[in-house]
């Protein structure tokens, strides 16, 4: 049997071998296990020949073996501390995102370029290693790098986030669809935001946002960065997603 390795990264961090294929390991970290924290479920699938003086590799490789009977093994952790910054970007492969009843959907990563995008305000979610909601005037490549400066006050070696929905009703407001948490709030902190350029770049809007609906809530996907680049996991738009993925997408609109 193969031997893979997932790096959980939904508001958590840990390193995983498994003897299950992706969707398989997905479905069972899902629904299949008692440990979970949280329904959704978000993993990298990382090379398998990753080499690392960090992480004891060989050693829980070694230990992942089917049981008595045969059975593949579904998980043995191999580190559940400050892992991704210890993974390096190239050895990261799909992005899977798992719903609360263990339906999966992969993207692939691409490097992203900021001179791609379009200026205005964005609102990010940061899902590993800190958990915040901020609004920022940043592209999500500046952004990225912003974040994981070290010459900042606050930093982190790298930073796994998520592009969120700013969509406006005919009125200025956000949108009713929106799943947010006090949305007068967030619309408060974009104004603040936008009257003070240049002056401010981004600000936090919630430090541990409640996640409801949370794959309903992605504009253009899921961003990995560090001070030598970012990869995109672009986001597939509703109606991809409703024509090509409609079992995952009617489950992942639910919560």
């Amino acid at each position: 049997m193969n031997t893979h390795l997932y790096l959980m990264c939904y508001r958590s961090e840990a390193l995983v071998a498994s003897q299950l294929p992706a969707e398989q390991f997905g479905n069972y970290m899902a629904v299949g296990t008692q440990k979970r924290t949280s329904g959704n479920v978000m993993f990298f699938e990382i090379d398998p020949s990753l080499v690392s003086d960090y992480l004891k590799l060989p050693k829980s490789l070694e230990r992942c073996v089917p049981h008595a009977d045969g059975t593949p093994r579904r998980s043995k952790y191999v580190s559940a501390y400050r892992v991704m910054e210890h993974v390096p970007l190239s050895a990261f492969g799909k992005l899977y995102l798992t719903t609360r009843d263990g339906r999966v959907l992969s993207l692939e990563g691409q490097e992203y370029v900021d001179a791609d995008d379009s200026p205005g305000m964005n609102m990010y979610v940061e899902l590993c290693p800190i958990y915040p909601r901020a609004v920022s005037s940043l592209a999500p490549g500046a952004f990225g790098k912003f974040m994981t400066n070290p010459q900042n006050p606050v930093s982190v070696p790298r930073l796994l986030f998520a592009d969120s929905l700013i969509d406006r009703d005919v009125d200025g407001r956000l949108a009713g669809y929106l799943p947010y948490r006090d949305p007068a709030h967030i619309e408060d902190c974009l104004h603040q935001l936008a009257a003070a350029p240049g002056r401010k770049m981004s600000k936090t809007v919630d430090r541990n946002p409640p996640l409801v609906a949370f794959y309903r809530t992605i504009r253009r996907g899921f961003f990995l960065a560090d001070q030598t680049g970012t990869r995109l996991y672009a986001y597939p738009s509703a109606d991809e997603l409703d024509e090509k993925h409609h079992v995952w997408w009617r489950s992942a609109s639910i919560g």
